[in-house]
């Protein structure tokens, strides 16, 4: 049970474990990666820069951001940040002192990086949002499942003795240490034998040893039928992540099989992993990649098709279902594809995280209008009718503007209200704030993408997160591209030149325009 006398913790804790649900909207998801991952992302690109494989603006780019998130995170001491900027005076020389002196601080931060949020929260020095994001992201990016995380806090909080924020973080800090990455068995069964030049491996199991294999540790065999299976071995911190890395591995071997024999994999549609007490799907849940704007404007089967636009759709697929170094490259190649200027394929991540944030306020503003007049009918009676969602928007912000919204019934939407009052209160300051966090996020896919075309990298240190927070992203700024041109005719570079006259012009005064950022003015 969580006991604590300031209220900002109770939506601290909320928030936090809104971002590790699988059920969030990408305008309620993880953005960016954690401030460890960003260090270590520094140092990985200081060697990628000498070996030619991303540019010296590039690692400029992610050096500016480090300094900048850790200037104002208080979990660096004033000396660790100090240190910091004699590191970056200038792009560190891999190799050199600077460099290895940014991985020795990533280790010492990372070392006892929840318990030093503890102290941050014990001494108020924190906000709800910031709190959230950078531990969840850190929790992450260190190899814990979404739902392993969710179950251990929800857990904590449900037992009968009582504990704050910081301990919460004491104790995430201890599980830290108490599951390191370790070594997993999966049972990966096929339903079909797959074509083998030498025959089946002696190493795999074939008809009664693959019962024999599930009994022996635990698992029911009803219904399982295959002739031969193979166990892998995997790293995680937990059953989940390791049904993850399974999944991956196997991917990896589809895609060998495809091109070397012509033929598909058969496989069984469930995996086992030794210490879980049930099998796992074999296909993983959805990254998240959404275009509904497709289906709202019955463009599925439409034979009235934009090359330009399809083209990029067909690519953005891969986002959503392929193997990480093939989902990198697609879903970066959508992208470039319709925003890139010819002469900076980079701006490609600028261009989408102008609509993406454009979109912002009429998403979280959509969701709460629904959730608002659901706990208050007779409060939000101007709801009632209402069916666009753009006029819904509207309301909802007056109403958050003038007070007259009640406080909402869950912690989750309590948070929501705030940052939506602090956005109406100042929006281009705001507006700007989060386009810069998503073009990070795409900056990051558009330097995997080099890492991995031009460097063969398939084991860089950000490259699982970067597909973990930008597909729903990605997602919401081609189905923004989708409705601008079937349905607003206008062109990809057009609707970003709107977006950003919309964030140019948008100010105190004028604020519920945030709800019409994307439209015509």
């Amino acid at each position: 049970m969580l006991t604590s006398v300031n209220p900002l913790e109770k939506l601290a804790i909320a928030r936090l474990l809104e971002f590790l649900s699988e059920r969030r909207h990408w305008h309620r998801s993880l953005w960016g990666i954690g401030i460890v991952l960003a260090m270590e992302e520094v140092y990985e690109a200081c060697a990628a820069m000498r070996q030619g494989h991303l540019s010296k603006n590039a690692v400029e780019r992610m050096v500016s951001s480090l300094v900048k998130r850790v200037g104002v995170h208080p979990a660096f001491s004033n000396e660790e940040k100090k240190f910091l900027n004699q590191q970056v005076q200038q792009v560190p020389r891999a190799d050199g002192a600077s460099h290895f002196g940014i991985r020795e601080l990533s280790v010492r931060v990372s070392a006892n990086y929840l318990a030093r949020w503890g102290r941050a929260v014990a001494d108020s020095k924190f906000t709800v949002e910031h709190f959230a994001r950078s531990v969840a992201a850190y929790l992450l990016d260190n190899g814990f499942s979404n739902q392993y995380l969710h179950d251990f806090i929800k857990a904590r909080l449900a037992a009968p003795e009582q504990i704050t924020l910081p301990q919460l973080c004491d104790e995430l800090q201890a599980e830290m240490v108490a599951s390191p990455l370790r070594k997993f068995e999966v049972l990966l069964a096929f339903t079909t034998i797959p074509k083998l030049p030498n025959g089946v491996p002696p190493s795999w199991l074939q008809g009664a040893a693959i019962t024999a294999w599930l009994k022996e540790h635990g698992f029911d065999t009803a219904g399982v039928r295959s002739p031969v299976a193979m166990v892998l071995t995997v790293q995680a911190r937990d059953v989940i992540g390791a049904a993850h890395a399974a999944r991956d591995e196997s991917d990896r071997y589809a895609a060998r099989a495809l091109i070397a024999t012509g033929k598909q994999l058969n496989l069984v549609p469930m995996l086992w992993v030794k210490g879980s007490t049930t099998p796992a799907p074999i296909k993983e849940n959805s990254r998240g990649v959404g275009v509904k704007e497709l289906f709202c404007e019955d463009r599925v089967f439409s034979a009235d098709a934009n090359q330009s636009v399809d083209a990029a759709l067909e690519l953005l697929a891969h986002l959503e279902g392929s193997s990480p170094p093939a989902a990198v490259a697609g879903g970066w190649g959508a992208i470039e594809g319709l925003l890139a200027d010819p002469s900076d394929r980079s701006t490609a991540a600028d261009n989408l995280a102008t609509l993406v944030a454009c979109s912002f306020p009429r998403a979280e503003l959509t969701e709460l209008s629904y959730r608002a007049q659901a706990s208050y009918p007779k409060e939000c009676r101007e709801l009632k009718g209402v069916e666009a969602n753009r006029e819904r928007s509207r309301i909802l912000a007056r109403m958050i503007i003038e007070k007259r919204l009640p406080k909402m019934l869950y912690e989750t939407d309590q948070a929501a209200v705030a940052r939506l009052e602090k956005l109406l209160a100042n929006p281009h300051c705001e507006l700007q704030t989060i386009r810069e966090k998503i073009s990070e996020s795409f900056h990051r896919l558009y330097r995997q993408r080099n890492l991995i075309l031009h460097g063969a990298r398939l084991d860089s240190v950000a490259l699982t997160a970067s597909l973990r927070t930008v597909a729903k992203l990605a997602g919401a700024g081609m189905d923004r591209i989708t409705h601008g041109h079937y349905v607003q005719k206008l062109r990809p570079m057009e609707l970003v030149a709107r977006a950003n006259l919309a964030l140019a012009l948008i100010s105190r005064e004028s604020p519920l325009r945030c709800v019409d950022l994307l439209e015509v003015n």
